[in-house]
């Protein structure tokens, strides 16, 4: 059995581990024919990685169950609400509306359990039986996305905001004044079956947020083209595609249209049929006050996911109220700015670990994510997954004539050993294609020509 040092006791296994019938789900990489993956050539050195291991107390299983109502119930809502009434009397677990997982067996016999809830709005009286379907095994995507939703409940724990698909820490921003700048860091994580365990990695990552607003903008293109005929389209030209943020709710939307038919003292009808114009909405709701009444409005299309939550129609936003997000051409292009932004984003490897071990310890420390974690019988690794690795010999790549190239061990930087490299033979391509995204037209375009 596999032990992890210092994370847990000596009787623990490793998440993913094989066992029992689960062997023949773990990926082999490794083919029959090979004793061992390990080389011999260049000198050995110690690694660590950026990945964390799950443990798991012994014999752990994740079992799923499925839940029927009678009479049947079409709201998700409603079914969660009425099931979460018995939450005291029954083990920890999660539950999506349909299938119920959890790690501790719900009957010794695996007899279904019947239990009775009081519907709310009716008073009515709902069976509820629970099934046993059977073990959740790593190959099914449930496995992969338990692990992966009690993950994202501990980040939430430590306070973190999600950005898109990532968790930033806006409690540890760094503002850079003079740039008009503001940086979160932050982590992309994921769950993963590895071989013969479950890790977590952990990737350092740094959302970086302007202080301007898309209102700041338009009043800059305002002030370059005199708000002559073409401040429309240069306005479009410079925000269309932008992915900007809305500090209220922190959330992030692209720039689909500017309406400049549209302004914050318009109405919209709100949920209760009620009139109410886009500033006393955004004072009422966020408390944020708007000082240009005649500002156009941003129209966001709702994502997939949007829609899915019963967001059909666009998403009018106020430029004052966005935040630009990302580096303009004319940020990325200033050499002492991206200095500044090197040294909190470009990070050495001993500065990584640091900044990983902390993560760690924010997880292992936090009483809430532990009380979690125990409760799931699991517990992540206070230290980063170590393994052993080799340093080997620079390469010789051969030119015409006497021409070689090869590069420094220290650096392995290939980029100034070719200038005096000469190729064996130098062929023309006359045909060629160049593939796109149709938001990327115009850059493309410039590239191609320049």
């Amino acid at each position: 059995m596999k032990i992890t040092s210092g994370s847990i006791s000596g009787n623990s296994t490793l998440v993913g581990e094989s066992r029992d019938s689960a062997t023949e789900f773990h990926v082999r990489t490794r083919p029959d024919t090979l004793q061992s993956k390990k080389g011999t050539l260049g000198d050995e050195m110690a690694c660590a990685s950026n990945y964390f291991a799950l443990v798991a107390k012994p014999n752990w299983r994740l079992l799923q169950y499925r839940v029927d109502m009678s009479p049947d119930i079409d709201h998700t809502g409603v079914r969660k609400a009425l099931l979460y009434h018995h939450k005291a009397t029954l083990p920890k677990f999660m539950f999506d509306g349909t299938v119920l997982f959890t790690t501790t067996r719900l009957n010794p016999n695996d007899a279904p359990i019947v239990l009775t809830s009081t519907r709310e709005h009716d008073k009515a009286t709902v069976t509820i039986t629970i099934k046993l379907v059977g073990e959740v095994q790593p190959t099914d995507y449930h496995y992969m996305q338990f692990f992966n939703i009690v993950l994202r409940s501990a980040m939430e724990k430590m306070q973190l905001e999600l950005i898109r698909r990532n968790y930033y820490d806006p409690k540890a921003s760094i503002t850079l004044g003079q740039y008009k700048l503001e940086l979160w860091p932050g982590y992309v994580t994921s769950i993963r079956q590895h071989e013969s365990q479950i890790l977590l990695c952990c990737e350092i990552s740094h959302k970086i947020l302007r202080t301007d607003t898309v209102l700041d903008q338009i009043e800059e293109v305002h002030k370059r083209t005199g708000g002559a005929g073409s401040f429309h389209a240069s306005v479009e030209k410079a925000l269309l595609g932008a992915i900007v943020i809305t500090r209220y709710n922190n959330k992030t939307y692209r720039i689909d249209e500017i309406d400049w038919n549209k302004h914050p003292t318009d109405e919209f009808e709100g949920r209760n049929n009620e009139k109410m114009s886009y500033q006393k909405y955004y004072t009422e709701r966020y408390n944020r006050s708007i000082r240009d009444p005649k500002q156009p409005l941003i129209v966001s299309m709702p994502k997939v996911r949007d829609e899915r939550g019963g967001v059909s129609g666009p998403i009018y936003l106020i430029p004052e109220l966005c935040n630009m997000t990302g580096l303009s051409e004319e940020q990325r292009a200033n050499f002492q700015l991206m200095k500044a932004l090197g040294d909190y984003t470009r990070q050495d490897p001993k500065k990584r670990c640091e900044t990983l071990k902390k993560f760690s310890e924010r997880i292992n420390t936090n009483q809430e994510i532990q009380t979690e974690l125990t409760a799931w019988n699991l517990q992540f690794s206070r230290d980063l997954e170590q393994f052993r690795a080799r340093i080997l010999p620079p390469e010789v790549i051969l030119g015409s004539g006497s021409s070689k190239a090869t590069y420094q061990l220290e650096n392995a930087d290939w980029g100034t050993c070719f200038r005096k490299w000469n190729s064996f033979s130098v062929q023309s391509c006359t045909k060629w294609a160049v593939v796109c995204a149709s938001r990327d037209e115009a850059a493309t375009k410039e590239f191609i020509t320049s």
